[in-house]
């Protein structure tokens, strides 16, 4: 009798959770993204003030700009992830995932300013470069301004239809509670999965390996995949800190989920170590003179 009691507050408890951020949670927002429009006018402007500044500008932002991708990027392989492995743990901090992951969408837009700096970026989009260079003749076909503009469409297209979907499904299981939901999700994740791991891929080797086109390696996207999840195991626990402060997730999200995610980002470390010292082992014995 005693125990169905103590059951049955936990449940009011829980059902009383503060889990939405409503109205407060878009007007969060609205200082930091006037603050950073700001800042990007101002640092285009300055851009015009030296003949250098326009290149730095443009190779500053895109450093910047795939920094924040990649966090948004190790959102929505967690949400992938969790959903093709069935785990339920991860329900109660999925949706800050989710969250985080649909951040691609507002940087798909942002990504039009990498068009813009093309020429002061990547030097295989010079045709008197390519002209002169018999490597670059070779990579021609693939690293063509064109053809470049419509990968990285199609890049932002897959991770924002993904990232979308899941946070509009989640959304709706929340209101409706039907389970079939789950099941829907679950079945997008595994090809959603194929989709993510060829688009990031390509992308890391389209937006940062093709700035030095004359070096190159097979490894490098997955070693900005392993950056991206890094990433997101480190900004996860961060984020549920705060929301917890203001009264948010304070039951749901316990020290065990936390426990969860900082396990998960130290094996993560390793395997960003792993790939990073593997691809410089390789180039390292690749330099050594023959015997």
């Amino acid at each position: 009798m005693m125990g169905g009691k103590v059951m049955a507050q936990q449940r009011d408890e829980l059902q009383a959770e503060r889990l939405r951020l409503d109205k407060g949670g878009s007007r969060g927002w609205l200082i930091p993204g006037v603050i950073g429009l700001l800042g990007l006018i101002a640092a285009a402007v300055m851009a015009t003030s030296s003949p250098e500044g326009r290149t730095d500008f443009f190779h500053s932002y895109l450093a910047n700009f795939m920094y924040f991708l990649s966090l948004a990027l190790g959102g929505l392989f967690f949400v992938l992830i969790m959903h093709l492995t069935r785990a339920g743990w991860s329900v109660t901090v999925r949706r800050i995932a989710e969250v985080v992951a649909w951040a691609v969408v507002p940087l798909s837009v942002l990504a039009v300013v990498i068009l813009f700096g093309m020429h002061d970026l990547y030097e295989w989009s010079h045709a008197e470069a390519v002209a002169h260079d018999a490597l670059l003749q070779k990579k021609q076909a693939w690293l063509d301004p064109t053809f470049f503009a419509i990968r990285l469409v199609v890049y932002f297209l897959v991770w924002s239809l993904l990232a979308t979907y899941f946070l509009r499904q989640s959304r709706k299981q929340d209101e409706s509670g039907d389970p079939a939901l789950t099941t829907r999700m679950e079945n997008v994740a595994a090809p959603g999965m194929i989709a993510y791991a060829l688009t990031v891929t390509f992308a890391a080797f389209d937006l940062l390996m093709s700035l030095t086109p004359h070096w190159y390696s097979t490894i490098y996207g997955v070693y900005y995949f392993a950056g991206c999840i890094l990433g997101f195991f480190a900004l996860a626990p961060i984020l549920i800190a705060i929301l917890k402060r203001r009264g948010f997730l304070t039951r749901l999200v316990t020290p065990e989920h936390s426990h969860d995610l900082g396990k998960l980002m130290f094996g993560f470390v390793v395997f960003w170590a792993y790939i990073a010292f593997s691809q410089y082992l390789l180039i390292w014995y690749g330099n050594l003179p023959e015997e």
